[in-house]
């Protein structure tokens, strides 16, 4: 749609009225941050963003996430939206745990869209033992973010850094509490 192809940045770069397929979409979402993509997807699932949104907010009370209003489908800054780390732990193990079907999207480190490799933003797959995906974020409002899910095969781990000052402030802060809840 036009709202999502004006969607800021980042984004994948579909022009109003083109398509792609709904797993380019995801990897587009899950490694790049793609908000052209999480709009048109929402517009998809809910037959408009803001709809979109409310169904996000209601799978997430069911999910016991009392703390998060989603109003818009890219995570993007809006007044009446909000979360918090424990909110944003629980959904990383829903999806590890509830669809693992759906997991490996998040263990993605790039992805082939055309003739161009788009790589991600989680720099910490494939770098710490165990780590196995989930998502970084990013607003000037909010500083850089990471929910990370660890598997050493006995134990299991997700974790949450928000409000980093950078991607490499924010990584450390990961690297230290993974290395100090799953130590080797």
């Amino acid at each position: 749609s036009a709202h999502a192809a004006a969607e800021p940045p980042t984004k994948l770069g579909v022009k109003p009225g083109g398509s792609v397929s709904v797993d380019t979409a995801i990897l587009s979402m899950v490694t790049k941050s793609a908000n052209d993509s999480a709009t048109a997807l929402g517009e998809l699932l809910g037959g408009n963003e803001a709809n979109f949104a409310r169904m996000m907010t209601a799978k997430a009370r069911a999910l016991g996430m009392n703390g998060t209003v989603f109003r818009n489908a890219n995570g993007l800054p809006d007044p009446g939206q909000f979360t918090t780390a424990h909110d944003m732990a629980m959904l990383g193990i829903a999806l590890r745990e509830h669809f693992p079907q759906y997991y490996g999207y998040f263990s993605q480190r790039s992805f082939l869209y055309g003739r161009r490799r788009i790589n991600g933003h989680n720099r910490l797959l494939g770098r710490i033992k165990g780590v196995d995906g989930i998502k970084t974020g990013y607003t000037r409002a909010s500083g850089y973010n990471l929910v990370s899910s660890v598997n050493d095969g006995d134990r299991k781990l997700v974790a949450v850094v928000m409000g980093g000052a950078s991607g490499r402030a924010r990584d450390n802060q990961m690297a230290g509490l993974i290395n100090a809840y799953m130590p080797k």
